[in-house]
């Protein structure tokens, strides 16, 4: 399975953010680079628990070239693994 693409940026006030391009509503935070993608990949975990409970399906991961990276400039591009089906 394809990975998801997360943007991980630093924020003056609370470390560092991470943004999903594919999953608007699922964010995260960590105050080093290591909790950041730690916490986006629990983030996704439950994002995808919540999509299963409503019957809704996981989108289907993105290409990097498909992906508009505009405001994300400044960030750090990397890859969570989707997570495994229950």
């Amino acid at each position: 399975m394809r990975p998801f693409i997360a943007f991980i940026r630093k924020h003056t006030d609370r470390g560092f953010l991470v943004a999903f391009p594919d999953l608007p509503t699922c964010n995260s935070t960590g105050s080093t680079i290591p909790d950041a993608r730690a916490n986006a990949e629990f983030a996704l975990k439950l994002h995808y628990r919540r999509l299963q409970r409503e019957g809704a399906p996981m989108p289907i991961p993105s290409f990097m070239n498909q992906i508009d990276r505009t405001d994300m400039l400044d960030g750090l591009v990397v890859l969570i693994p989707q997570p495994e089906a229950a």
